[in-house]
């Protein structure tokens, strides 16, 4: 039986009450981490079902009418698509009334959080 505790037991059984410590705060992070890439992927994909909800109501009004809307106002109006823009920017180039415009959604910077509106 050893009276006194040596240095470097001392030292194993603080690391070995610390243990449990680094362990939540290792799952922490990785919890973090997931969280922050699945948000980031869910508006990579809200920004191409956008682009491609508008891209879709451009060639059916061509279908329908014979000519592309004029501006983005009359395609949204006329399909009833909303989006937020505080999330995303859209760019409707217009190339003549029998050419398909072109339709880009860019995401704002900083753009991962936020309700919808129109």
């Amino acid at each position: 039986m050893e009276l006194f505790e040596s240095r470097r037991k001392k030292i194993f059984r603080g690391l070995l009450l610390l243990f449990p410590v680094f362990l939540l705060i290792f799952a922490c992070i990785l919890f973090v981490a997931g969280v922050s890439h699945t948000s980031g992927q869910a508006l990579v994909k809200e920004q191409d079902a956008l682009e491609q909800a508008l891209k879709n109501s451009a060639v059916r009004s061509y279908a329908m009418t014979g000519e592309y809307p004029e501006d983005l106002a009359q395609l949204l109006n006329d399909y009833h698509i909303t989006y937020d823009k505080k999330r995303f920017i859209v760019e409707y180039i217009p190339n003549g009334s029998n050419l398909l415009p072109s339709i880009s959604v860019i995401a704002r910077p900083g753009s991962s959080k936020g309700g919808a509106s129109s």
